[in-house]
């Protein structure tokens, strides 16, 4: 009975959020919220079900989280963590299992939230005809929402990305959002952390005039030290002597025990571009399995469309990218390539995709911006 109050707790604190947001960002049609947060509830019911009826990592954190005795002893980046955080309600609440599934799949959703108002206050795509664009469907489709829904590290990551991105759009009075967010990212995955400091260095090395110059020496001294300092960190959690997990045999053996999962196509024999293409793309109608997997091949089809019709402006029109698109657009290809190395079936792959692809969302939109501008003038 718990899990309806839990409910109506979180669907009173959207009418609060919903209403800053429509505040804050005057361009946010506050029905939309809303429609987002059905189609995430939504897909939140059916990730249960499936739940349900698979081997969900879920049951293992509830179960580990509610008969922990010493919460701070869970207090540890990976998998520990996600525990961590749903010790106080399935421990000390004793909320059921069913009841820290939506609280998780509510932080998920906040984080898809974050980045939709992140890119609607940097990309400006007109329709005349609605104030539904090509961002607000983006946002909507099933994937990301599906995979953020779970007591697991796919709503933290989402949430903490969400909360890092949506702090770089405004940088400089959201510093706190920043902080917040690396700290749920590095406990839940250092290693992706690594990629979104990086991705900040180059961005800043290549902003030109975008960004002050004292900024962009700032950012890049700050990425060299956060890359420094979480180093060791990486190898510790990966459990490997290098970085260079191409040529790793503890991450190598890591994707091969991950391919004996029974919930995707062994990917840890490709080569790294069939890997990061399998990552992207796949499955794709022929490698479908039943009938997740062909709603999974619809959303990939629009995926290649829409890479084949940005990319040419991705690279032609770099130059119309701030400091937020590039980090952007390095963080997802850099995040893409390592999470694509280490996943060792494409049931993971799935998994892990969804939590870069809101990035990938940005990216796309800009690239509509930018071609309705020079429509505009030309």
């Amino acid at each position: 009975m718990d899990i309806f109050l839990v409910f109506i707790l979180l669907v009173l604190s959207n009418f609060i959020v919903f209403g800053l947001i429509s505040n804050t960002h005057h361009n946010i049609n506050k029905n939309y919220l809303w429609i987002l947060y059905f189609v995430h509830i939504v897909l939140s019911i059916i990730y249960l079900i499936y739940a349900n009826i698979t081997t969900s990592d879920s049951f293992a954190y509830y179960k580990t989280s509610a008969n922990a005795n010493d919460w701070l002893e869970l207090f540890k980046t990976g998998s520990p963590f996600i525990r961590f955080l749903a010790w106080p309600f399935s421990n000390m609440l004793m909320l059921s299992y069913y009841s820290l599934m939506l609280i998780f799949s509510h932080i998920g959703f906040v984080g898809i939230l974050l980045f939709y108002c992140c890119a609607k206050e940097n990309i400006n795509i007109i329709n005349k005809k609605s104030k539904i664009t090509i961002l607000e469907w983006l946002f909507i489709l099933p994937n990301i929402h599906f995979w953020s829904s779970s007591l697991g590290k796919g709503s933290v990551m989402i949430f903490g990305l969400g909360l890092f991105f949506y702090g770089l759009s405004r940088f400089n009075y959201r510093f706190f959002y920043i902080l917040i967010g690396l700290f749920f990212i590095y406990f839940t995955r250092p290693h992706i952390l690594l990629t979104c400091i990086i991705g900040i260095a180059i961005a800043s090395m290549l902003s030109g005039n975008l960004i002050s110059r004292f900024v962009k020496y700032f950012l890049i001294i700050l990425s060299f030290c956060g890359v420094y300092f979480l180093t060791d960190k990486v190898l510790e959690f990966t459990d490997t002597d290098s970085l260079n997990i191409l040529n790793s045999s503890s991450i190598n053996h890591r994707a091969m025990e991950l391919s004996k999962s029974s919930s995707g196509v062994d990917i840890s024999t490709y080569n790294p571009v069939y890997k990061l293409i399998t990552f992207w793309f796949r499955p794709l109608f022929v490698d479908a399995t039943g009938f997740m997997g062909l709603i999974v091949s619809f959303e990939n089809l629009l995926l290649v469309f829409m890479l084949l019709s940005s990319v040419k402006t991705l690279f032609t029109k770099i130059k119309h990218f701030n400091g937020l698109f590039l980090c952007c657009l390095f963080a997802f290809i850099l995040g893409s390539f390592v999470l694509a190395q280490v996943s060792g079936n494409l049931g993971i792959a799935l998994r892990q995709k969804a939590q870069l692809m809101p990035l990938f969302f940005i990216l796309y939109a800009k690239c509509i911006e930018i071609k309705q501008q020079q429509l505009i003038y030309a």
